[in-house]
């Protein structure tokens, strides 16, 4: 299969800090245009302790709901709006040279049938990873799956702690932040 896509552009919209004692410091918020799907989109990197960002992304038609980032929009252009996503980390890396960055793959909602599916390897998250796996090398960032979550890791090599310490201590400063999720 190939994947060439190159996503759209990113506009900064505002750097915002979190006051709420977590280990989530700020947040970097940008938007994009999808012409193909005619929406809006935001993107959120949420900066945490050790230097760690965690992206999300949203339809901004859907800020309001709490399942916008579980949501299917079915329009199509999944491949840009990924890349599009992808596309924080060489901008963020300039202002933080050893980040290291993770998603998890949002559970989706089936509105028709309110069900959700299951956490384990969903749909979102094998898409990503097939993303990430293509397009980040492993010359900058070492790659850890989380199945079992859905989740994804790239752990930056220039880090001083050395990756596997670093995987480690994000971990836990992860299960301390997202209590609602399970960590392995």
């Amino acid at each position: 299969m190939e994947f060439n896509h190159q996503g759209y552009e990113l506009k900064f919209i505002q750097k915002k800090t979190i006051k709420d004692d977590s280990d989530h410091l700020l947040s970097y918020i940008y938007k994009f245009y999808s012409p193909v799907t005619n929406l809006n989109y935001v993107l959120l990197a949420d900066c945490h302790m050790h230097d760690f960002f965690a992206i999300k992304f949203y339809p901004k038609c859907y800020k309001k709901t709490d399942k916008k980032y579980s949501l299917i929009t079915n329009k199509g252009d999944l491949g840009n709006v990924l890349i599009s996503c992808l596309n924080v980390i060489p901008i963020l890396l300039k202002e933080h040279p050893v980040a290291s960055f993770g998603f998890a793959g949002a559970r989706s909602f089936d509105k028709k049938s309110k069900t959700v599916e299951p956490l384990e390897s969903n749909q979102r998250y094998n898409t990503y990873t097939y993303i990430a796996q293509r397009r980040i090398g492993n010359k900058t960032f070492q790659h850890f799956e989380y199945p079992e979550i859905s989740g994804y890791m790239l752990i930056n090599r220039a880090c001083p702690l050395g990756v596997e310490h670093k995987e480690e201590i994000i971990k836990k400063m992860l299960m301390e932040t997202y209590n609602e999720l399970p960590m392995p």
